[in-house]
Formats: structure tokens, C-alpha cells, sequence
């Protein structure tokens, strides 16, 4: 795979042949995974008509490896961000293919550089009318970091020690965030959902630093906030979801925390299968295994953030929901002592160790687009 002329990575069968990926969920007991394009290929910064195609070429792989096996894939589409009008016209395609049940976004429209008007962060006017159509529509849009494009803004900065994967991909999330907040975007349309990477990235830890800002410099940062702080945005005012993908226990109960009342519920499972800063083999692992999660996480919270609350977030539909709790019940879990007491949940089914996973978990599938971490 090239980014330009410039090799980006070797991917594996498992990013475009399903039936490796297939091979890898049984193993792993993986029931259903979300598939969706590696970022490198929204090709933000290509001229819109070819890049229009691209995502349309993209879209239709995607749908059609979804309608092949309708009870183990679901689909995220691509849109080509750059054009507005055409990114809501692929959409309005999009949303009537069976599979594609949402699309996924960069953290920002990396346009060419010698377009004018430069980088689109997710605030910008010019987005408004895809942000209206999702919200029209009422389709998911899960935000991913771009990562590739910040050792081309300054590889000095950036191109040693997979400092853009590591911290500027974190730092990518955390800024969309904070553009999105502080504009009052979901403010003026409550129905969106959105949900961000990699447990939203750095926002997290900087909520605080955000907040205070926001307290002692409103002429800066509140001027478009609709009167909503970012405190209230992430605790669930506005329609806010993460991943779990923070490969820290620790963080994971502070995110938690952050999240406010039920904030476990707005926490969906992250896996970045296949790539190595992914939980591989097993998404979930840490959810499943790790003892330290039991101070504040019950095992039926775990199980939502495992399968339900990508369901719920996505809008799956009843027979997902009634594949959930069936695969609920079977599971056994090695329970331990935890956050809440087994009669909670019925002693019977406390719930499987490791590689049982239930049903849907977030992936990127690459042709279709892959894992991009």
C-alpha cells in the first residue's frame, strides 16, 4: 500500500480476503465485526472526482462482502469529504445498501496542498451540509485519526519513533473533539451520533485543561458553544461515544468517570484488527482478563461495551439485540470478585473468558479499508 509514491505498509490476506478474516474471527470468537476503509485511502487530498470514485469502488466492495455474509460483517462507508455536495450525494447512496449501517470520517480533511482553503476541521461551514444529512438521515459516523498526515506536515516533528501513530493520532482525536464541542456543532443538531477512536484520543486528559479555558477565556473558546462546556458535551448532553481501544485499565476507569452516570454504556469495543497497535489476536482481551477493571466495571457493563452498546449505537436492529443476549446466555464466564454482585446478572450466566466474545466488535478491514494503527 502507497501513500503517493511513498510505500505506506505490506497488509496481510486478512484486509481484503474475507475468508482469512474469517478464519482469524472464529479463532478468536469473534461473532460480528464492523468493517471499515484505512484511512490513507479517503484520499482527502486528491481531487474530488477521482476521489469521488474511489469511495464509491470502496463502498461497493464493502457492501457487497456485508450482503455475502449478512450475519458476520456490517459496514462503515467513505465519503470523499473534499467535496462536500458529493460526499452527501455518496451518502444518500450509501445508507439504502443493506450492510452499511454508518460511515467513517477523518479527524480533518486533509486537502491538497495546493488547494485553497488547506485543512477542513470538522467545525468548518463547508461540512455543515453533510453534518445536516447525517443528522436528516440519521447515520452513525464513527472518527478516525489520519495519523499519514503528519510526518508529511512535518516529518522533523513527527517521523521518528512512530511519534505520528503514538501521540499525533491521540492529539489528531483530541483536537476534533475540541472543534466539534466548542462550535456548537451538536448543540445545532442534537440528533447526530459520533463516536471517536481510541477512547477519544487525548481529549480526555485534557478535559480539565479544556474546561478551564473555556471558564476563563470565553471570548476564545465559547463564542460558538451554544452555552454547553465541554464537560457537559462529554458527559452525555450531547450524543458522545467512544472506543475502548486505551490498551490502560487505568485510563479506562478515569474515561469512565469522565463520561459521567452510565458512561460505560456510551464505550463500544475498538479492536484496529489486524495491525499491531490493535488488540490482536483477541479484541476484548483486556475487557475479559485484566483483574484491575473489577473496581469499577461490572461484568455486564463489560459485556455492553463487548457487543451491546455498538448495537445500540448503530442501530442494528433486533435480530443483532436478540443475538446478543442469546449469546449471553450461553457464555460462562470465569468470574471473579467484581464490581457487582453475580445475582446481578444471574449467577448462571456470568459470562466467558477471552476468546468468547458476544456478538459485534469494532474493526477496519482494509481493501475495504484497513486498520490503519
Amino acid at each position: 500500500m502507497y501513500v503517493g509514491t511513498t510505500f505506506f505498509r505490506r497488509v496481510a490476506p486478512s484486509c481484503y480476503d474475507a475468508a482469512a478474516r474469517l478464519r482469524d474471527m472464529d479463532a478468536a470468537g469473534v461473532d460480528v465485526q464492523v468493517l471499515s476503509t484505512v484511512p490513507v485511502l479517503f484520499c482527502y487530498d486528491a481531487p474530488p472526482r477521482p476521489a469521488a470514485l474511489l469511495a464509491r469502488a470502496l463502498n461497493d466492495h464493502l457492501a457487497a462482502v456485508c450482503a455475502a455474509h449478512p450475519d458476520r460483517f456490517v459496514g462503515l462507508a467513505t465519503l470523499p469529504l473534499q467535496d462536500c455536495a458529493a460526499a452527501v450525494e455518496e451518502l444518500d447512496r450509501v445508507r439504502r445498501m443493506p450492510g452499511v449501517v454508518g460511515v467513517q470520517i477523518g479527524t480533518s480533511v486533509e486537502r491538497g496542498r495546493d488547494e485553497v482553503g488547506g485543512v477542513v476541521m470538522l467545525d468548518d461551514e463547508r461540512l455543515e451540509g453533510f453534518w445536516a444529512a447525517c443528522e436528516r438521515w440519521d447515520v452513525p459516523v464513527f472518527v478516525h485519526p489520519l495519523g499519514y498526515a503528519l510526518t508529511r506536515e512535518n516529518q522533523g516533528r513527527w517521523g521518528r519513533y512512530w511519534s505520528s501513530w503514538l501521540v499525533g493520532m491521540p492529539c489528531e482525536t483530541a483536537l476534533a473533539m475540541h472543534a466539534v464541542m466548542s462550535s456548537g456543532l451538536l448543540v445545532r443538531h442534537p440528533g447526530l451520533r459520533l463516536c471517536f477512536a481510541h477512547g477519544g484520543g487525548a481529549f480526555p486528559a485534557l478535559l480539565g485543561r479544556i474546561q478551564h479555558g473555556f471558564d476563563c477565556r470565553p471570548d476564545l473558546v465559547a463564542t460558538r458553544a451554544c452555552g454547553v462546556t465541554p464537560t457537559e458535551h462529554f458527559m452525555g448532553t450531547a450524543p458522545i461515544w467512544i472506543d475502548s481501544l486505551m490498551h490502560d485499565p487505568d485510563l479506562m476507569e478515569y474515561v469512565i468517570r469522565k463520561l459521567g452516570p452510565g458512561g460505560a454504556e456510551r464505550i463500544v469495543l475498538g479492536s484496529d484488527y489486524p495491525f499491531p497497535l490493535g488488540e490482536v489476536p483477541v479484541a476484548g482481551k483486556m475487557l475479559t482478563e485484566d483483574e484491575r477493571l473489577a473496581r469499577f466495571i461490572t461484568w455486564e457493563e463489560r459485556a455492553g461495551v463487548l457487543a451491546k452498546n455498538a448495537i445500540r449505537f448503530l442501530k442494528l436492529g433486533n435480530d443483532f439485540e436478540n443475538r446478543f443476549e442469546k449469546r449471553l446466555r450461553k457464555a460462562a464466564w470465569r468470574h471473579r470478585d467484581s464490581a457487582v454482585e453475580l445475582d446481578e446478572v444471574d449467577e448462571s450466566e456470568a459470562f466467558a473468558k477471552g476468546n468468547v466474545l458476544p456478538a459485534v466488535h469494532d474493526s477496519e478491514d482494509s481493501s475495504l479499508g484497513s486498520g490503519n494503527s
